[in-house]
Parts: structure tokens; sequence; C-alpha cells
């Protein structure tokens, strides 16, 4: 019998964080999947905080998880409300619902991204999300 390490869900932890707080004036809707309609585009209420991982490593005592934050609303909105909610979870010692983090920081800084869209921006940002097992 083994005995493995369970570690926090890094995902619903930044969900927990994120989801239906307020940022430049706006309530931010987030989503481990994008919603779309019937037709495959992409529904709101905007804006929308769309949550994915993107690889990561484990040390000896903790692990790290490579988060990406995907923000999608109209104009620069996108960009402002990333950044919002990078000043809002970054930090140390952060406990949610889903678990105690060690650390949230930023990997790669919020920034526009190309978007197919007449309507809609996009920013993404990445983040390095440590954690120690539960």
């Amino acid at each position: 019998m083994s005995d493995a390490l369970v570690f926090p869900d890094t995902k619903s932890a930044l969900f927990d964080l994120i989801d239906g707080t307020t940022h430049v004036g706006v309530i931010v809707h987030a989503f481990t999947w994008l919603p779309a309609d019937d037709y495959g585009i992409l529904k709101g209420p905007f804006p929308i905080a769309h949550l994915y991982g993107s690889g990561g490593n484990r040390g000896f005592v903790d692990r790290v998880d490579r988060r990406t934050i995907e923000v999608y609303a109209p104009g620069q909105q996108a960009l402002e409300v990333l950044e919002s909610i990078t000043a809002a979870i970054c930090g140390e010692n952060i406990d949610t619902p889903s678990g105690f983090l060690d650390s949230i920081e930023s990997d790669a800084v919020p920034d526009d991204v190309p978007y197919q869209s007449d309507t809609l921006n996009k920013a993404v940002a990445t983040f390095l999300v440590t954690s120690r097992p539960i």
C-alpha cells in the first residue's frame, strides 16, 4: 500500500477567490469551461474569467501548479479586470474553501492577446500556485 500525497485543487481555490467578486466596478464570473451557445459563441454575462491548468512541478515538500486565467470582456475592460484580479489574488498564506495555498505569484503578467471578436477582448496571465499536501 502506498501513501499518496493529496494536494489542494488549486483551480478550485482560484475559482473560490475570483467567482462573484467585483473588479473595476463589475462582477466577475469564473468558469473552468467556457460557456457557449449552440453555435459555439461565447456567452456572458461579461466579464468572464476562464481558469485552467498549464503544467507545474512537484518538489520534495510542496507542489507548484501553473494556472492560467483568461478574461473576456468588452474593450479595455478585459485587461483592467485581469490586472485587478492579479492584485487581489497574489500573496501568501491564502485560505480558501477548496484548501490552503502557500502562495500565488504572477508568472506571466496580464496582457492583451489576439481574440477574433467584434465585441470582446481577451487578456491572459499565468500564475504559480504553491501548496503542500493536505
